[in-house]
C-alpha cells in the first residue's frame, strides 16, 4: 500500500481540500468533516488499495483503514495542514443534533487515547506483579511506575482541556488554564475541608475533585470557545491579543468553578450511578443487548461515544462493565472470522481472513467485520449472537475492568484486581474465551460452505 497515493486519492476523492472542514483519526478509521457532502465519491474511495470500507455517520465521513490508519493519516495531514474553521462553523450553526454530540465527543477522545491505553496497560501490568509477589507493594521502583500509570488519568482534565479547545477551535493554551482552575493546588487541597474558601457574589464556590473527571473541563472550554468568540466580534484589531484572552479568562473560569464544572461533576456520578443500578436491576438482560448490538454499533462508528461513560465509571466507581463487553465483542469478531476462513477454498482468501482474525484478537476488529463477518454476512449474524451471550456472562460473573484500555487479548492484564488477585482475571478469560469459541462453532456450522464472494465485491463493504 502506498500510504501517499492512497492519502492523495482520498482528499481528492472528499472533493479537496477545500471541502475537508476538520480530520481526525480512530484507532481505525480516518474520520472528516465536508463542507459540501456532495462533493464526496465514496464508490471510489471504496475501491482504493488499503481503504476496507466507508460510513457516513454522526455527520462524518468514515474511511476504514485498520492498522495502518496512523500512516495514512500522516500523508493526510501533510496535504491538508490546517483546515478550513470559519466553514465548518457556519455549517454547525443551527444544528444542534444527536450527530453533532457524536462527532465532538469521537473528536475530544479519539486524540487522547494512547495516553490512556498506555496507562491502563501498565496498570494491569503492575496489579498482576503485586498479584504474584514477585516485588513487595511498598517497593519503590513499584511506586515509580505506580506514578507513571497514574499520570494520564490523574491529568486527564489536562489531556482533555487540549483536545477540547483544538475540536472547539479555541486557543489551546487557554483550554489549559481551564484544566489548571480545576486542578489548581490551593483548591485540590481544600477537599480535605469541604470548602473552597472561593466565593463568587458572595456565593461560596463548591468543591469537588476535578481529577480523573470528564465531563466539567470540556463543558468549560466549550463555554470558553464560545466567550472568546463572542468577544473577539467587538473588540478592535490592535487590542485583540490582550484583551479578548483576558476578558475570556476573568468570565468563564469564575463561572465554571461555581456552574459548569460541578453540573459537570454531579452529571458524571449520576451517569456512572444509573449505570449500576440498571445492571443491577436488569443487568443479564443489558449484558446481552448490548453485547448482541455491538458489532453494529462498531459497524456504524459510534462505538467511540460510549469512551467518556467508560472513562467517568472508572474514575467514579474504580472499574467500568462495559469494557468487558467490547473486549468479548473483538473475540466473537474473530472467532467468527476464522471459523468462516475454515470453510474457505480460496487458500488467499483463507489466510487473509485468518489474519483478519488475529488482528480483531489482538484488538482491531474491523479489518475481520469489513473483509470477511460483514462480506458473508453469516460469520457477522453468529458474532452478534456469541457477543450477546458473552455480554451476558460478564454480568453473571460480574467481570469489571479497572483501568480505560483498547480492548484486546494484550489489555488481559487491566483486568487483574489493583490491589492484587487474580479472581476477575480469570473470570474475564473464561468470557472471552467462551465468546471466541461460541463465535467459531456457529460460523464454522452455519453452513457447509461460506462462499468465496470476497473477490471483486469491495463496493459490498459499504453497508
Amino acid at each position: 500500500m502506498n500510504y501517499k497515493e492512497s492519502a492523495k486519492s482520498i482528499v481528492e476523492l472528499l472533493g479537496g481540500k477545500d471541502n475537508i472542514t476538520n480530520y481526525l483519526h480512530c484507532v481505525t478509521r480516518l474520520r472528516f468533516n465536508l463542507a459540501h457532502e456532495n462533493q464526496a465519491d465514496l464508490e471510489q474511495i471504496n475501491e482504493l488499495d488499503g481503504v476496507m470500507g466507508t460510513q457516513v455517520k454522526n455527520g462524518q465521513y468514515q474511511i476504514i483503514i485498520g492498522t495502518n490508519v496512523t500512516k495514512v493519516f500522516d500523508e493526510v495531514a501533510k496535504l491538508l495542514g490546517d483546515t478550513s474553521v470559519s466553514e465548518q462553523q457556519e455549517n454547525m450553526k443551527g444544528k444542534m443534533s444527536l450527530n453533532l454530540v457524536f462527532d465532538v465527543i469521537s473528536g475530544i477522545f479519539a486524540p487522547i487515547l494512547p495516553a490512556l491505553v498506555a496507562g491502563g496497560i501498565l496498570k494491569g501490568l503492575i496489579a498482576i506483579i503485586l498479584s504474584f509477589n514477585i516485588i513487595a507493594e511498598n517497593n519503590s521502583t513499584i511506586a515509580l511506575f505506580n506514578l507513571v500509570s497514574d499520570i494520564p488519568f490523574y491529568f486527564l482534565p489536562f489531556l482533555l482541556a487540549v483536545s477540547s479547545a483544538r475540536k472547539f477551535k479555541v486557543n489551546e493554551f487557554l483550554g489549559i488554564c481551564m484544566a489548571g482552575a480545576l486542578l489548581y493546588p490551593s483548591f485540590v487541597a481544600s477537599l480535605e475541608t469541604g470548602q473552597s474558601g472561593l466565593t463568587l457574589f458572595g456565593l461560596a464556590i463548591p468543591v469537588f475533585n476535578y481529577a480523573n473527571s470528564v465531563f466539567p473541563v470540556v463543558l468549560g472550554v466549550g463555554l470558553m470557545a464560545i466567550v472568546y468568540r463572542f468577544v473577539d466580534k467587538f473588540i478592535p484589531d490592535v487590542l485583540k491579543m490582550v484583551v479578548v484572552p483576558a476578558v475570556t479568562l476573568i468570565v468563564t473560569i469564575p463561572i465554571s468553578l461555581f456552574i459548569i464544572a460541578p453540573i459537570g461533576a454531579y452529571g458524571g456520578i449520576y451517569l456512572a450511578e444509573g449505570i449500576v443500578w440498571l445492571f443491577d436491576k436488569v443487568g443479564v438482560l443489558a449484558g446481552f443487548l448490548l453485547g448482541f448490538f455491538m458489532p453494529l454499533i462498531v459497524l456504524t462508528g459510534m462505538h467511540q461515544s460510549t469512551s467518556p461513560i467508560q472513562i467517568q465509571n472508572i474514575s467514579t466507581l474504580g472499574y467500568d462493565y462495559l469494557l468487558p463487553i467490547s473486549f468479548c465483542h473483538n473475540m466473537a469478531e474473530s472467532g467468527a472470522a476464522l471459523g468462516a476462513a475454515l470453510r474457505m477454498k480460496d487458500k488467499e482468501l483463507r489466510s487473509a481472513a485468518i489474519s483478519t482474525s488475529f488482528s480483531a484478537f489482538l484488538g482491531i476488529s474491523e479489518p475481520a467485520m469489513y473483509t470477511v463477518n460483514v462480506v458473508n454476512k453469516t460469520p457477522f449474524i453468529c458474532a452478534m449472537i456469541a457477543n450477546g451471550i458473552g455480554g451476558a456472562l460478564t454480568v453473571i460473573l460480574g467481570t469489571k475492568c479497572f483501568a480505560f484500555v483498547m480492548p484486546g487479548i494484550t489489555s488481559l492484564p487491566v483486568y487483574a484486581e489493583p490491589g492484587g488477585g487474580l479472581g476477575n482475571l480469570l473470570l474475564m478469560f473464561i468470557c472471552i474465551l467462551s465468546t471466541f469459541v461460541i463465535s467459531f462453532i456457529l460460523s464454522y456450522l452455519s453452513g457447509k460452505k461460506i462462499a468465496d464472494n470476497m473477490k471483486g465485491k469491495r463496493g459490498s463493504k459499504q453497508q
